[in-house]
């Protein structure tokens, strides 16, 4: 589902927009690391392997399902700034945001993610539990040998930082959309509020699985914690393209209109304000 949704999110009025591109590129990485912990996963449990059955294959995929993590993080932090300077300091967010300035601003998650590949511990699966782990599960009582601690950071910051932004975000909402009454400002206010429910329901994801995974790498846990980390870590990944289809009309919209079911709409388009005047209809 993720593909035709990036189709629409690269179509040129879209792609103006600097958090369509963020989107566009949290999509990416989640599509990869779907393949960790879903396709990767599900092979590794049918077989019932553990470190010693595919070490290559685990290593490298632990490897690659935990740099993707760090970086879907990051990413997800940075579509909630973008949002917070876009509605609080225009002029800082275009500073940072506006443009090809975006992709640089990318660069960084991919950076923070690659240290997280080369530098640190990577996960390994293991078919007791059905997940992957830090610890190998070789050795017993040695399982803080193998403790990532970046990962730790890296999950409390998120839960610490994204709470923190939406905090403040949400006052800023709420006292900016209390002023807004003119019909094109409202406009941006419907597209500003999907946009801000999108990561929200993302972010909020991110920090309950970031808990959960920190608490089962360093004490014992029931096995339906277990499991439920590994489902919100899938969740994580997979549920932003069922977030944008429920609640961004304008990509559902897109979709509709790229399958053939809703007439293509012609007009200009302003990116900055983010709203369509339309000029004529006609049939995709």
């Amino acid at each position: 589902m993720y593909i035709p949704i990036l189709t629409v999110m690269f179509e040129k009025d879209h792609f103006k927009m600097s958090c369509f591109k963020i989107m566009i590129f949290l999509g990416i990485v989640d599509m990869l690391a779907l393949w960790v912990n879903s396709i990767i996963t599900g092979f590794l449990a049918f077989h019932g392997a553990v470190y010693c059955s595919y070490p290559r294959l685990i290593y490298c995929a632990g490897m690659a399902g935990l740099g993707l993590w760090c970086c879907s993080c990051i990413i997800a932090m940075s579509l909630v700034i973008n949002r917070l300077l876009d509605l609080t300091k225009p002029t800082i967010c275009a500073m940072f945001f506006s443009g090809n300035k975006t992709f640089l601003v990318m660069t960084l998650p991919i950076i923070y993610g690659l240290y997280f590949v080369f530098f640190t511990t990577p996960v390994m699966f293991s078919s007791k539990f059905m997940t992957w782990f830090f610890d190998p599960l070789i050795f017993p009582d040695r399982g803080f040998e193998y403790a990532n601690i970046p990962h730790g950071f890296n999950n409390l910051l998120v839960v610490g930082v994204t709470c923190l932004l939406y905090t403040s975000l949400c006052c800023v909402l709420g006292e900016k959309f209390n002023m807004i009454e003119d019909t094109a400002n409202s406009k941006v206010k419907n597209l500003s509020l999907q946009i801000f429910f999108q990561s929200a329901l993302i972010c909020a994801i991110n920090q309950i699985a970031s808990i959960i995974y920190v608490i089962m790498n360093f004490i014992e846990v029931p096995l339906w914690l277990i499991m439920l980390g590994h489902i919100l870590w899938q969740f994580g990944h997979g549920a932003p393209v069922l977030i944008y289809l429920a609640l961004n009309r304008t990509l559902r919209n897109g979709l509709l209109r790229r399958l053939g079911f809703r007439k293509i709409r012609i007009g200009s388009y302003n990116a900055e304000r983010g709203s369509v005047n339309p000029t004529k209809t006609g049939h995709s």
